[in-house]
């Protein structure tokens, strides 16, 4: 897929958030794949009629649950990483700023 591609499927979950987030609904991968089909059915254009679809199949690789444990574990470890890296191994007291010890 070609940079501009994603930046179009991008705008169209983009718009699909947008969408629910206006009608004060949950936003999930679930509600977006649902948004996105609303959308495809008052769609008449053929090529953003493809380009929903597209959105929808990506969206789709997100809803297997072992991709999903693979992601969450993946993020698990960075995050472990990243707090070994930047955290003081020992924590800094947290003071009011008073120097009174009453």
């Amino acid at each position: 897929m070609l940079f501009h591609e994603k930046v179009i499927g991008h705008v169209i979950i983009g718009e699909a958030t947008l969408n629910l987030a206006l009608g004060d609904r949950d936003i999930s991968v679930q509600a977006l794949i649902a948004e996105l089909g609303r959308m495809a059915e008052t769609e008449e254009n053929d090529e953003r009629l493809a380009q929903i679809a597209d959105a929808r199949s990506w969206l789709k690789n997100f809803v297997q649950p072992e991709r999903l444990h693979t992601t969450h574990t993946q993020w698990q470890l960075q995050a472990k990483r990243h707090e070994q890296t930047t955290l003081p191994a020992k924590p800094t007291p947290f003071t009011t700023g008073d120097d009174d010890d009453n």
